[in-house]
């Protein structure tokens, strides 16, 4: 079977589907609700076969660690702490981990054991010692994982596996809450060499290039300790004082203590504790012992380990302001790292072909404004002008509105420890030239969800600049008609259909503009149904029909073809396409 008559099956699958859902929506107060969520759940999977089929899916999920091991490597977490690390153990836990992670599509890079000190030393046994381990493993996933065009949601979602005992995380989510100050993040970096489980040697680099004293220097990481240990386990009553949550563990308190320790560590220069708590003020060894003496006698009261965490708040308040590190020194130095990271030691290429004569493109980047004016010619991807003009619909009175795709250096991509601007747009009513600038991740990222206006861009020629890059891209245009495609432009006729229906624009323009538009992207789905690519300039009757709803007076219009039929007809047309 060829893979067209697969399409074409799949096609069909989706089609009789439809139907019986919008049959099913119309009586669901007769039919029981199980019946009707098995049809949406058995819809979306039937559009989910096809876009695979296509080639149209991507899809970016945190690796499926396998569970046949996890059992043993949470019993070994458990009953370790750094001091009984030997090497026997380590490479226990090298091999649990290598087999936990295989065949997720990442490389393991770090794996360490982070324990509460403040707990540890409250506790005799190892084993209680270690009741509240997490072991803390660093992964790298491919370069075309990290640069996939899917949601900024989905990429968090899919950069952590948190099972409480084991966190995981992706090498930019490192990178990221490292910059950010996150304490388990830094205790990470820079825990005793005995709690390190494996380290590759490029991940040795950043700990040897980034001492603790520019993370620890951070300011976000002293507020985030000295904050996050009163207020983690306090609340303030409504007499207005500060008092101990209810239902507060013992592990928190510890966790409180140690946050606190941080601070203080980090004020007098000394390394993040994570292992041993000294040294200690006062305050801080009177909190130790009375934590100590708490496990070993429950009428021991937290709320008097409270006032101890309190009054050593107090006291670091009073410590005279740090000299904080600066991000920006932070930010290069795990920025580089992280470059180097991701290239494997491959070589950085620079190269892009431009134009001979970069005069057209520069002066249009003038008028535009903006930072498309700041960006280097050498990015830009397309530069198009859109809206109205676009379809060949213009009026006298129609706004000028520019779309340009573009791509950010390759360099400030991969050191960048945040997730950067991937567009910027300048619209409104009182805008002479109105414009939309989109990363070329981005545009990727809406290709693929079918956005319309940017499916639009390349089924179209005759852009007023096409790189060499988009000419490539654009030749394929055929593959980007599918059923994501299909659906989007219904989902847009659907819209405005309602909006008409609610009468949001009644004897408005805008309403009008609702109409034409409904007639343009029908128009479109009658070839996008074919498997063709649309016409996205309107020509010929079509376009002397929109022309008419947008331009003459609306009483001509409603004299000549009234609103009403305008919905009917389009509702009738709309019905018989899903019918097919």
């Amino acid at each position: 079977m060829s893979t067209i008559d697969t399409l074409h099956h799949a096609t069909e699958a989706v089609q009789a589907m439809e139907r019986l859902y919008l049959e099913l929506k119309d009586v669901k107060h007769g039919i029981n609700f199980e019946v009707f969520q098995k049809c949406m759940d058995c819809l979306d999977d039937l559009k989910s076969i096809k876009s695979s089929l296509e080639g149209s899916e991507v899809k970016v999920k945190a690796p499926e660690v396998k569970e046949d091991f996890l059992v043993e490597l949470k019993q070994l977490t458990l009953m370790h702490i750094p001091s009984s690390m030997e090497k026997d153990v380590c490479l226990k836990f090298q091999d649990l981990i290598q087999k936990t992670f295989e065949g997720t599509g990442v490389d393991v890079v770090y794996a360490c054991l982070l324990t509460c000190p403040w707990y540890a030393c409250t506790q005799q046994e190892r084993g209680e010692q270690a009741k509240y381990n997490t072991l803390f493993v660093v992964y790298q996933s491919s370069l075309r994982s990290f640069c996939a065009p899917v949601s900024s949601h989905v990429v968090e979602k899919t950069s952590i596996v948190d099972k409480e005992w084991l966190y995981g995380c992706e090498l930019f989510h490192f990178v990221q809450s490292l910059c950010k100050g996150r304490t388990r993040n830094v205790e990470a970096l820079h825990c005793p060499e005995p709690a390190v489980i494996y380290q590759t040697e490029a991940w040795k680099q950043l700990g040897k290039s980034l001492h603790y004293k520019y993370v620890t220097g951070l300011r976000c990481y002293l507020e985030a300790c000295r904050g996050q240990a009163v207020g983690g386990i306090g609340k303030k009553g409504k007499d207005g004082k500060f008092r101990l949550a209810d239902g507060t563990t013992f592990r928190q308190l510890c966790d409180s203590f140690r946050l606190m320790n941080h601070a203080y560590n980090s004020v007098k220069g000394f390394g993040p504790c994570t292992y041993e708590t000294s040294p200690l003020p006062d305050v801080g060894k009177r909190a130790m012992a009375f934590m100590q003496s708490m496990y070993q006698n429950p009428d021991v009261s937290k709320k008097d380990a409270f006032t101890l965490l309190l009054e050593w708040y107090e006291q670091f308040n009073k410590e005279p302001a740090p000299v904080y590190s600066k991000p920006e020194e932070v930010q290069g130095i795990v920025g580089d790292w992280h470059m180097q990271m991701r290239l494997h030691g491959r070589p950085l290429s620079l190269s892009r072909v431009l134009p001979d004569d970069l005069t057209e493109m520069c002066s249009l980047m003038e008028k535009i404004g903006g930072p498309v004016s700041n960006l280097d010619p050498a990015q830009i991807v397309l530069i198009t002008q859109a809206g109205s003009f676009m379809y060949g619909l213009s009026t006298p009175t129609s706004d000028v509105d520019y779309l340009v795709i573009y791509a950010e250096k390759t360099e400030k991509y991969l050191t960048a420890c945040k997730k950067l601007p991937e567009s910027f747009e300048s619209r409104g009513p009182t805008k002479q030239i109105e414009y939309g600038a989109y990363e070329i991740r981005c545009f990727a990222e809406m290709v693929l969800k079918g956005s319309v206006v940017i499916l639009e861009l390349l089924y179209k020629d005759g852009h007023n600049y096409m790189s060499p890059a988009w000419t490539e891209l654009s030749s394929q245009r055929d593959r980007f008609v599918s059923e994501t495609a299909i659906q989007q432009y219904m989902g847009l006729v659907k819209n405005n259909l309602h909006m008409i229906k609610r009468e949001k624009h009644k004897d408005m323009p805008q309403e009008r503009k609702l109409f034409y538009q409904i007639y343009h992207k029908l128009a479109s789905v009658e070839y996008l149904l074919q498997g063709k690519t649309p016409p996205v300039r309107c020509s010929g009757p079509i376009k002397d029909f929109i022309m008419r709803v947008r331009t003459q007076p609306l009483e001509v219009i409603m004299n000549s073809l009234e609103m009403g039929n305008h919905y009917l007809a389009v509702g009738l047309r709309l019905d018989v396409w899903l019918a097919q």
